[in-house]
């Protein structure tokens, strides 16, 4: 299967990364709720269990951190985020994330199926939180007033942790953070989230790349852990479709955009838990 990509698997996989760059643009999340199920599809097939979230974390982050770039730009035309806000957040971010990567690898602790109720768990979290916040629309027109920096460190301390165990992007906890506990807009929000991801995401991606699998998927065709036959067309897809996202953001009514949602999370439980 490693050494053959089929035409169906490759237009698969274009389409998962454009779904999972819409949804990054839409809702702010990274869109690793996408691309982490589609690369522990493909990792369950390599023969070393251990590293197998490695493979999952590696490639979701790449994809991750070029979505958050091709969205970050649209936000900061739109002046829908905060430089300094994100940069905060984003090095607390690379902290966290860093030590505990390093911690996990060294310890053995990467477990499978560990990983599997984690990150299930986490987007039960996020389907509550979605829920839960107020509507987009009702948030439009308050002024946007940016917090102490260092009000920022907690969001990207914890963010860093989630990214570091399951290869998400963080928007997850960052979004209801700054909503919530930093008093901003949801859109600002969202906006800033995204614009946190690249930072968050790129040293760990790093990390990663530059760690030897004990076997290669791909010989010759993988940097580290990144598996380029795959990452790369589903990285194409997700950084068109990242500002289209965010334009529809603006027109879409938000309990559409939350039902959708939820049933996509509802889909990747089941799937995540039952496989």
């Amino acid at each position: 299967m490693f050494d053959q990509i089929s035409l169906v698997f490759l237009l698969t996989i274009v389409a998962l990364g454009f779904t999972g760059g819409l949804l990054a643009g839409l809702l702010g999340v990274g869109g690793g709720i996408v691309f982490v199920p589609l690369f522990q599809e493909i990792a369950a097939k390599h023969p070393i269990v251990s590293e197998r979230v490695d493979y999952v974390i590696a490639n979701s982050l790449l994809v991750v951190f070029i979505v958050g770039i091709s969205g970050s730009i649209k936000h900061i035309k739109l002046k829908n985020t905060h430089l300094k806000a994100a940069l905060t957040t984003g090095l607390s971010a690379v902290f966290s994330s860093l030590i505990l990567s390093y911690t996990i690898k060294q310890l053995g602790l990467n477990n499978p199926q560990v990983f599997k109720w984690i990150f299930s768990l986490i987007l039960v979290f996020t389907g509550i939180r979605m829920w839960s916040g107020k509507k987009p629309e009702e948030q439009s027109n308050q002024t946007v007033i940016i917090p102490p920096l260092k009000q920022f460190i907690p969001a990207g301390l914890i963010a860093g942790c989630i990214t570091a165990l399951t290869g998400l992007g963080g928007g997850i906890i960052m979004i209801p953070y700054f909503n919530k506990i930093n008093k901003l807009p949801l859109k600002f929000a969202t906006g800033l989230s995204l614009t946190v991801i690249p930072i968050l995401a790129f040293p760990l991606l790093s990390y990663y790349a530059l760690l030897e699998p004990t076997k290669a998927i791909y010989n010759g065709l993988q940097t580290g852990y990144i598996l380029w036959p795959i990452a790369l067309p589903m990285v194409l897809a997700a950084s068109i479709a990242s500002p289209l996202g965010i334009k529809i953001a603006q027109k879409i009514p938000s309990k559409t955009l939350l039902i959708i949602f939820t049933v996509f999370i509802i889909l990747t439980i089941l799937k995540t838990l039952l496989t």
